[in-house]
């Protein structure tokens, strides 16, 4: 893990957290969802760095150790795609508060993110009872998932203890319908889907039909999906030798390869940017940070690329947002570009977990060329490490995790139930400590609250290759409709070059629960159809 680098950019006057690891040409960049962090990505940036790729896995704004925005509450998709947009920029990688927060305040940060890793481990999705809240899903006697440590816990508890949740909330929660303004939603470039078959996503009603049925591809045409059998929701951290396998693969094969082939057109200005590096920034969700990506880093670094993994605004190491409330997605993109900016990156390849495949995806379309509420008071009742605890229990299940009407989702988890076994004390730490610094309120912001941002996308079709690792117990997979979406192959609709894994024992955090796993899909994938 020492091998892995951090910077800090500022994007939009906010300093947001980057993790990365390796060097070379090809560049992966990470994304993370809810809760994660960069951390999350710890083992496929490992993985890809050794494997030669330059992995990169920022901290969203108000994430980890990213600056919290002004205003969390107004943070949206858009803003993160700005945000991922300015760090690429600055890396030289040329383009192509509510009821959650107050459940989540009621716990430390270690404990949210055991909590959540638990719960989103698991392949259904997490629902609370009326009475309950989410976090209240998860006993302290529940271990964590056999592939997150204690160790882990404990980075990602430590993170979490800084930010906080609110901007984790915020995106990608509330701001997943935030209005984008993207006439053509369609990604022409090669995309790799990883998906643990056992996340609990595919239970989201439409999901696994969306993705399987290759509807996703209408969006995302260039798009592989590989599926592990027993990947959950966090792939990248379950099996990340896999998974960095598959990423290896796909850069290897389908991106760097394809465009080393159009170099020979008299496009390398194109192509390579200023250097011809391969770049690979990587994306966390929630409750992750960088650190979830440390496998992938890691790997793609010893295998020749540059990894880089921002913490988002508000996440991890970066600053919150001024107001965490109005962060959004587009926030997130912006600051990415900034980021990209200031490293003088210009050309990447973008890997995302959870929520951070939104942003990526808005930020495949928009550079192709390159309030606190009912979760804040939940949240508010804990620690950032207890909030982040019970979060990774709770969505490490199969489960939905609903509280009841008398409940807050941080009620759902018990103090005696165990982190899942694949997320260590020391994961839980690093959580903790950064949200801590960050709050919860941009994260329950951007994606819960920022959902609905319009984008002005009118074709929203990505149509590079992708990849999706999926667990098969991800909870995502109990939404209405979300299993059918996914594994119909609706989902392709929108990226028709995808490609979908399932983890048969995959939770919501696959790429902590099985990084080996996630890590040789991952590296396979950008060995095969990015960089072949």
């Amino acid at each position: 893990m020492d091998q892995i680098q951090h910077k800090f950019v500022q994007v939009q006057g906010l300093k947001h957290h980057v993790a990365e690891i390796g060097a070379g040409p090809k560049v992966v960049v990470f994304l993370h969802g809810f809760p994660e962090i960069w951390y999350s990505w710890r083992y496929q940036m490992i993985c890809l760095a050794k494997a030669g790729f330059r992995a990169i896995a920022p901290d969203h704004r108000g994430y980890g150790l990213s600056d919290p925005p002004p205003v969390p509450e107004k943070t949206t998709f858009g803003d993160l795609i700005s945000d991922l947009l300015a760090i690429l920029d600055f890396l030289e990688i040329t383009k192509e508060p509510g009821r959650a927060e107050a459940d989540f305040g009621r716990l430390d940060a270690k404990r949210v993110v055991r909590n959540i890793y638990i719960l989103f481990s698991r392949s259904e999705i997490p629902i609370a009872a009326e009475s309950q809240e989410i976090m209240d899903l998860v006993d302290l006697s529940t271990p964590l998932p056999p592939w997150f440590t204690e160790e882990d816990l404990a980075t990602y508890g430590a993170l979490y203890e800084k930010s906080g949740f609110q901007t984790a909330l915020q995106v990608p929660y509330r701001s997943l319908q935030e209005y984008i303004n993207i006439t053509e939603p369609v990604v022409e470039v090669p995309a790799l889907l990883i998906m643990g078959e056992k996340d609990y996503v595919l239970k989201f009603p439409g999901m696994e039909d969306y993705i399987k049925s290759g509807k996703v591809k209408e969006f995302v045409p260039d798009l592989d999906i590989i599926y592990l059998p027993e990947g959950s929701h966090f792939v990248q951290e379950q099996s990340p030798d896999e998974v960095n396998q598959l990423i290896l693969t796909f850069l290897n094969t389908r991106i760097w390869s394809e465009l080393l082939i159009q170099d020979h057109c008299s496009l390398s200005s194109y192509i390579c940017g200023r250097s011809c590096s391969k770049v690979v920034v990587f994306l966390h969700g929630f409750p992750e940070i960088w650190y979830s990506w440390r496998h992938q880093m890691i790997c793609l670094a010893k295998a020749g690329f540059r990894a880089i993994a921002p913490d988002y605004r508000g996440y991890g190491l970066s600053d919150p947002p001024p107001v965490p409330e109005k962060t959004t997605f587009g926030d997130l993109t912006s600051d990415l570009l900034a980021i990209l900016d200031f490293l003088e990156i210009t050309k990447v390849v973008l890997v995302a977990k959870d929520f951070g495949a939104k942003p990526a995806y808005m930020f495949a379309l928009l550079h192709p060329e390159r309030e606190p509420g009912r979760a804040e008071a939940d949240f508010g009742r804990l620690d950032a490490k207890r909030v982040v605890r019970n979060i990774y229990i709770l969505f490490s299940r199969s489960e939905i995790p609903i509280a009841a009407e008398n409940q807050e989702i941080m009620d759902l988890v018990d103090l005696s139930t165990p982190l899942p076994p694949w997320f260590t004390e020391e994961d839980l730490a690093t959580y903790g400590a950064l949200y801590e610094k960050s709050g919860f309120q941009t994260a329950l912001q951007v994606p819960y609250r920022s959902l609905d941002e319009d984008l002005s996308i009118t074709e929203p079709v990505v149509e590079v290759p992708a990849l999706l690792i999926m667990g098969d117990k991800d909870y995502v997979f109990k939404f209405p409709g979300m299993e059918d979406y996914i594994k119909s192959g609706k989902v392709k609709e929108f990226v028709p070059d995808l490609d979908i894994i399932y983890l048969p024992e995959g939770s919501h955090f696959v790429q902590e629960q099985s990084p080996d796993e996630v890590n040789q899909l991952i590296l396979t994938f950008l060995n095969t159809r990015i960089w072949s």
